[in-house]
This record gives C-alpha cells, sequence and structure tokens, in this order.
C-alpha cells in the first residue's frame, strides 16, 4: 500500500518569538492561530493560507536538528506589485527581479534569518 503525505507545517527557530511573528503577520497577512509556553520555549503558530508556521524560541541549533532552513517561497499573481507593497512596510529586497525559466522573483530576509523568496509568473 502507498504511503500517502500532507504538508503539516513549517517550523522556524527565531531569537524574537513576537516581533518575527509580527513581521510574518504584518508583511503577509498571516493569521496568528496561538501562542503558548512549553518546557520554557515560546510557540507561535501562524496560519500561512493552510499551512501552519511554528515559530518558536529555541535556539537555531539547540534543537539538535540544524539550522538547515534556506528559504520558504511564496507565490503571488504580479510580483511588481508585491515588491511595491514590500517596499511600503518597509521591507528591504535583497535580490533584484531575476527571471529562471518561467518565474521571475525576488528575495527579503525574515528578522528570523530566514530567506523568503517570492515568486510569480514571469512576464515581459
Amino acid at each position: 500500500m502507498a504511503v500517502t503525505y500532507g504538508f503539516d507545517h513549517v517550523h522556524l527557530n527565531a531569537p524574537d518569538v513576537e516581533s518575527t511573528a509580527a513581521f510574518y503577520e504584518r508583511v503577509f497577512g498571516m493569521r496568528r492561530i496561538r501562542t503558548f509556553e512549553a518546557n520554557g520555549i515560546t510557540f507561535v503558530h501562524l496560519d500561512a493560507w493552510g499551512v501552519r508556521v511554528t515559530i518558536t524560541s529555541r535556539a537555531p541549533r539547540a534543537s539538535g536538528r540544524g539550522n538547515a532552513v534556506d528559504h520558504f517561497a511564496l507565490h503571488v499573481p504580479d510580483l511588481h506589485a508585491a515588491i511595491a507593497d514590500l517596499r511600503t512596510k518597509g521591507v528591504e529586497v535583497l535580490s533584484d527581479y531575476a527571471v529562471t525559466g518561467d518565474y521571475a522573483n525576488i528575495f527579503i530576509q525574515a528578522p528570523d534569518g530566514v530567506a523568503v523568496e517570492i515568486l510569480s509568473p514571469a512576464t515581459a
């Protein structure tokens, strides 16, 4: 019998859980599900359009699993509009508009040290 998998969550470690969660709420419109403490660690769960983003106060290497997140990507229909929106929110765009195959992208840096790629279909 084949095993089927479903995406459950992305887990990010952050030195300041509240400011990191506030960034994702303010910039991308993620919705806070809950905040709680367990074993001396603060957890914030955000809803990212049906996928949970978990942010904890655990030091990046304290989990024993390393800090392997390079980036995650968010899709938008119009990258130029997204760039303008990010700039009005005071977010620094780290890379120039680039086209790779059928997609255009940029990168921004979140306060937790994780890069966020914003991509859309490439336009002329």
